[in-house]
């Protein structure tokens, strides 16, 4: 795989740990959908 694509899933398994981390940690399921908006907004920018 090239560097880019290995950054974009590095990226989103980070993110996804972010997630779930503080979904669990704060209970916060209903409000932890931010994270996945800012990184559909990082997304859409970086390509």
């Amino acid at each position: 795989m090239d560097k880019k694509r290995t950054m974009n899933w590095i990226t989103a398994i980070i993110v996804a740990i972010g997630y779930l981390t503080i979904s669990i940690v704060l209970d916060a399921w209903t409000y932890s959908w931010i994270i996945w908006v800012i990184y559909a907004i990082y997304r859409f920018v970086a390509k």
